[in-house]
């Protein structure tokens, strides 16, 4: 069950480097987009509700979306079916 997972991220953020290391050791595939890099990131990020990093977009096969604001382990595990 292939889902494609972004994760927001900022240089300076402590719970963005915890929640990449944490995904890359449960063999989680992420793209990372630093919204520090690219206004476009930043635009995006926002529009998913974004006050804070990391904020992470999970999307299915059927195209449904799960944003989650901050590193929260659970609602990854749930959403990441782990």
């Amino acid at each position: 069950m292939a889902k494609q997972v972004i994760v927001y991220t900022q240089p300076t953020c402590g719970p963005c480097q915890e929640e990449k290391m944490w995904l890359k050791a449960q063999g989680v595939n992420f793209e990372e987009r630093n919204i520090r890099e690219s206004d476009t990131y930043f635009n995006e990020a926002v529009q998913l509700g974004a006050s804070m990093t990391p904020v992470t977009l999970i999307v299915d096969e059927s195209g449904n979306r799960t944003v989650i604001h901050g590193f929260d382990k659970e609602s990854l595990k749930q959403a990441l079916e782990l």
